[in-house]
């Protein structure tokens, strides 16, 4: 689900971008300005030496060009200041827009989360559920060995131990293969986004 509605995402990055393209404009003028404002600051200084040296008369081209490169800096100037208030009052206009849009992506991720915080206590429960079984199928072989007890002792048969071979470690740290127990670190790794590398490993290997 987008953040907005398309038209609106539209509408509000198609007024960023042509603000902060005329004040990319604009700076890049002003650049130009202030460099064209020094050359004729220095001209008219030179110029007031030639008077004061030489007695000739104010160049007023130079005086008249100086005057209107200040005004139009100051102009830029002006301009520059007024862009962020021009794109608040901009993006004002969809406020309630992306209010609405912003919070249903809220709501709709509040749904989901619940669906799958379900699915897992489902999960949960079906993995506990089976991990009872487990036992059970321990013990109902535990006893049914024992039943051959006796008669194994007098043919002299190897008795085989009947273990729990499902290690109950939340650690793991010994082997790395994929286990049917949850280490910690597992848990972390998939409630961080990432499948842990064994179980993507048995995945691909079934």
């Amino acid at each position: 689900m987008a953040l907005f509605k398309a038209d609106t995402l539209k509408k509000v990055n198609s007024t960023k971008e042509k603000l902060n393209t005329k004040k990319a404009e604009l700076q890049e003028k002003r650049i130009k300005i202030v460099q064209e404002r020094d050359m004729l600051r220095s001209a008219l200084e030179n110029d007031l030496q030639r008077q004061i040296m030489e007695g000739t008369s104010p160049d007023r081209k130079l005086q008249s060009g100086f005057d209107k490169v200040n005004a139009d800096l100051e102009r830029i100037n002006h301009q520059l200041a007024s862009i962020d208030g021009i794109l608040s009052k901009e993006l004002q206009k969809h406020k309630d827009d992306i209010k609405k849009e912003s919070d249903k992506v809220v709501s709709t991720y509040r749904e989901q989360e619940s669906k799958i915080d379900e699915d897992l206590k489902q999960i949960k429960l079906q993995y506990f559920e089976k991990l009872a079984e487990y036992h059970e199928v321990y013990l109902t072989a535990s006893r049914k060995y024992s039943e051959f007890g006796n008669i194994m002792e007098t043919l002299e048969i190897p008795k085989r131990p009947v273990d729990k071979h499902i290690s109950f470690n939340m650690e793991q740290k010994w082997n790395n293969d994929y286990q049917a127990m949850f280490s910690t670190t597992e848990l972390r790794q998939a409630y961080d986004g990432k499948v842990p590398y064994s179980a993507k490993h048995y995945k691909n290997g079934k």
